[in-house]
């Protein structure tokens, strides 16, 4: 699909869908929907994508590509530790604004899910990045030497378990909201947060 990035009628798909899927989840979509809101007929969106799940798996295969390349900025830049998890955490706060809970419930709630287990494929790419990330800062030293990567690796990979846990949403007004507070508690701790990182 490379060679569609830079045809207006294939990014407005991706951009229409995205904001339908965030707003609304995916089963509740259709392709008729996304063609009316992008403005494109039937006829073009199945020239780019052959179904509704093979367009939702290129929304996010941009999203993983988008996210990864901002973790390789974080990890090269010359910040302080503070600042790259603060950076971290923007970026959470950026990517998991304006999701529904709907979308969140297909994604995760539904084993069988073509699209879960996708997503855990993409997610597996994630953590290799990860996996780099504190590689390079334990070599560097701005994450303390003795950090378990792998213990880390699984404690955010079983957070996935939490978010789509109807005994933890209780606690939350929004699947964003526990998603933050599971990243500020995996980035921070309990330790106070200076306000300068909050900006």
């Amino acid at each position: 699909m490379t060679k569609y990035l830079k045809n207006i009628k294939y990014q407005a798909i991706l951009k229409t869908a995205r904001e339908l899927f965030w707003k609304h989840g995916f089963r509740r979509v259709s392709v008729e929907e996304i063609c009316k809101e992008a403005n494109v007929s039937k006829m073009t969106f199945y020239k780019f994508f052959p179904n509704k799940v093979e367009l939702t798996k290129r929304i996010l295969d941009n999203i993983i590509e988008v996210n990864i390349e901002k973790l390789i900025i974080i990890r090269d830049s010359d910040m302080s530790t503070a600042e790259k998890m603060a950076e971290i955490m923007r970026m959470k706060f950026e990517g998991s604004t304006g999701i529904s809970e709907e979308f969140i419930k297909d994604l995760y709630q539904n084993p069988e899910s073509e699209l879960s287990e996708y997503m855990g494929l993409k997610m597996q790419e994630m953590f290799s990045e990860l996996r780099t990330f504190y590689q390079v800062g334990k070599e560097n030293g701005w994450v303390r030497k003795d950090l378990n990567i792998d213990f880390l690796l699984s404690f955010v990979s079983k957070s996935v378990d939490i978010i789509s846990s109807n005994e933890f949403r209780q606690y939350f007004n929004s699947s964003q909201e526990m998603i933050m507070e599971i990243t500020s508690l995996f980035v921070y701790g309990m330790t106070p947060v200076s306000e300068s990182y909050n900006d």
